[in-house]
């Protein structure tokens, strides 16, 4: 009898092992039919908050990030390759979800044989239901460019463990926790960390489902997560999945890579157009995106397009390989787009890529809570010279609020093909810094980057990737050296976009009488002015709240506007 019952008891136990483990094979990417059936409760227990007090900025994905979060799961594993985790683990924290202690055992032991540093790795304690991490983790903002904090939203998916991350991430890191009500997903969505991000439709039309107007959500990504422009598109891949890194990135504040596929691909006109928009585009340095074609591994029916969903992680981009013959060409262009960034080729582990779900799906980087931040907007184009030369300013902000080391930031620049000269900037106003880019000879290109240093030996640059991929404009000493492009406009604003410090360049005859007006986009009238122009260079130095404007010159011939974009 007793043999009866512990057979009883057995066949209980592996029933209910084995009903568990169908519940898991059953979660993948897609929306399982039970989920589509509950999709109504999507965001029906969200915590909303009110938004961020102060000036917020999205931060983007190259910043600097002082871990890397990634899930396990007892029944599926891991999402990505041991090899990947150990080479992450190399240079920041590795955060493991597990459920417990018992199961951190269970990891440990596996990163011990795979070459994974314990010593760079820590676990957070809470349920998941996938390891979709990318998806549900929190955003981060920094408020005020002086504290990190975290945008919670209603994840897409009816799965209440997974959409309890950020709310965990919050208290684990012990930083502040706002929720935004708008139906997000971490795959739709890229930002630049000056104010413009990206997702496809599916933004809107899941947020419609929850009762969230296009104007609620487009109002809501302004007030958390301080987004002035959002480009929200179609799908071109044409998926279920309607993500925008299985298609596209933001490699840098003017850089973007997207997918390209053959001619005869039926999706190939809707690439193509995608591409398009995006090169028309403006990024936050006021001129347009360069964009990189990256192309489809398998084209057509079944196709992998992977090359996207990747991770840039500090000075290091992981690109997921297929064994295509495109894998090479996928990691020589992101060596052309992104120079002095390591990139590292990542073969699948045991949960293949696929179009829809590659190794950006299944990481999320920890934004930095101690970040050296550098505020600054590129020269470009062709400029004439202020007074002595070329102004160059920057704001840098220590988030720990850590004093900058002696000598620093620096100016780097070079005329032409010569050498890198420095000069230390000089703190004009608080957290503000200049420096002069001497006058150079006729028809250079000027190349420069900002450096900057803390006591904690924390190192930042400007761009990104400094010397290796620097600004440059030209500098020009008088009108005939303008190209024709812009001596055949009425007038050219530089830096645009700015701080509200920036030149009008007019090609009007000295001593004419110009009015100068500022509006908004709404008709409310910013500034106004009647100068008469003694020369063809403006410089005009006013307090103006960020935002789009329409910049008009009038003369007698004339009455020309243009859009003026405030970064403050």
């Amino acid at each position: 009898m007793k043999n009866y019952i512990t057979l009883f008891i057995l066949l209980i136990i592996t029933s209910f092992v084995f009903a568990q483990n169908v519940e898991k094979t059953r979660l993948t990417h897609h929306m399982t039919a039970e989920e589509s059936a509950n999709k109504h409760l999507i965001g029906k227990n969200f915590v909303e908050t009110d938004p961020p007090t102060g000036e917020v900025r999205n931060i983007a994905e190259w910043e600097s990030m002082e871990g890397v979060l990634i899930t396990y799961d007892s029944y599926y594993g891991f999402g990505i390759p041991y090899s990947l985790i150990a080479e992450m683990s190399e240079d920041c924290v590795v955060t493991t979800i597990v459920s417990g202690a018992s199961e951190e055992t269970e990891v440990r032991g596996y990163y011990t044989n795979n070459g994974v540093n314990l010593d760079n790795c820590n676990f957070l304690y809470t349920p998941v239901d996938s390891y979709w991490s990318r998806d549900y983790s929190p955003w981060y903002v920094a408020v005020d460019n002086s504290e990190v904090s975290i945008i919670n939203f209603p994840y897409n998916r009816p799965r209440p463990n997974d959409n309890d991350i950020p709310i965990k991430m919050a208290d684990f890191l012990s930083i502040p926790l706002y929720g935004m009500n708008v139906v997000q997903t971490g795959g739709n969505y890229m930002t630049d960390g000056m104010g413009i991000s990206a997702s496809t439709t599916i933004v809107y039309t899941e947020s419609a489902e929850a009762g969230i107007t296009e104007a609620q959500v487009n109002e809501r990504m302004l007030n958390y997560l301080g987004i002035n422009t959002y480009h929200v598109m179609e799908d071109p891949m044409d998926d279920y999945i309607d993500h925008v890194d299985c298609w596209a990135k933001f490699l840098d504040v003017d850089k973007i890579i997207i997918t390209q596929v053959p001619e005869s691909d039926y999706r190939y006109d809707d690439y193509e157009a995608t591409a398009a928009y995006f090169a028309e585009q403006n990024c936050s340095y006021g001129y347009p995106y360069e964009v990189y074609r990256v192309q489809a591994a398998v084209a057509g029916s079944g196709d992998v397009n992977p090359y996207t969903n990747s991770l840039i992680l500090n000075d290091k981009v992981f690109v997921p390989q297929t064994g295509s013959s495109y894998d090479d060409e996928a990691i020589a262009l992101y060596e052309e787009a992104m120079p002095g960034y390591e990139i590292i080729g990542v073969t699948a582990g045991s949960h293949e890529w696929i179009n829809s779900d590659a190794l950006h799906c299944r990481t999320h980087g920890i934004a930095d809570r101690e970040m050296l931040y550098i505020k600054h907007i590129p020269l470009v184009g062709e400029l004439f010279p202020e007074d002595d030369g070329y102004l160059i300013e920057a704001e840098i902000f220590s988030y720990a609020d850590n004093s900058l080391v002696t000598g620093f930031p620096k100016l780097f620049y070079k005329e032409n093909d010569g050498n890198y000269e420095e000069v230390i900037m000089t703190e004009s106003k608080s957290n503000i810094y200049q420096a002069i880019i001497p006058m150079p000879s006729l028809n250079s290109e000027i190349s420069y980057y900002i450096e900057a240093e803390d006591n904690t030996a924390k190192n930042e640059t400007h761009p990104q990737a400094g010397e290796y991929d620097p600004h440059i404009f030209n500098a020009i000493h008088n009108v005939s050296n303008i190209n024709e492009n812009i001596i055949s406009e009425d007038f050219n604003i530089y830096p645009n976009p700015s701080n509200g410090h920036f030149f009008i360049w007019l090609d009007t005859e000295k001593n004419t009488e110009v009015e100068i007006t500022i509006n908004s986009l709404t008709g409310k009238n910013i500034y106004k002015d009647n100068i008469i122009s003694e020369k063809n260079l403006l410089k005009i130095d006013i307090p103006i709240p960020q935002g789009i404007y329409n910049l008009t010159i009038t003369t007698e011939q004339n009455k020309i506007s243009k859009k003026l974009i405030i970064v403050n």
